[in-house]
């Protein structure tokens, strides 16, 4: 049984090779292949480099939101899933690990709107 209206999962990725991390090219290719390896569905992607270096990414899904913030300069990405489609954490953990070249990843995860249930119960 469904308890929640999606699943809000973060990445703090440490010990990045800042050149993974450096432009957009590399980060639009680890976006997509996270959409890819969860069959999500986008809509639109966007991204913003920073001078001289550093990227945020963000890719729309049906599903909700695909998102990343790179600091090179601190070899540390901090990536961001919301949907509404159950994943598999460890497998997002394992390509950011080695698209990144990372040692340590920290994971956290939300369940968005577990409430909304309780608050339906209590409203009838």
């Amino acid at each position: 049984m469904k308890t929640s209206l999606g699943t809000h999962i973060t990445w703090d990725v440490y010990n990045c090779n800042a050149d993974t991390l450096s432009f957009i090219p590399t980060i639009k290719t680890v976006l997509n292949a996270i959409v890819e390896e969860l069959q999500l569905t986008k809509v639109n992607e966007s991204y913003k480099q920073f001078e001289p270096i550093g990227v945020t990414g963000f890719i729309l899904l049906e599903e909700s939101h695909v998102s990343i913030h790179t600091w090179p300069e601190h070899q540390f990405a901090a990536v961001d899933i919301f949907s509404c489609k159950p994943f598999d954490a460890k497998k997002i953990q394992e390509l950011l690990m080695k698209s990144f070249s990372s040692d340590k990843v920290v994971i956290r995860q939300i369940e968005r709107g577990e409430a909304i249930s309780i608050i339906s119960r209590d409203l009838i």
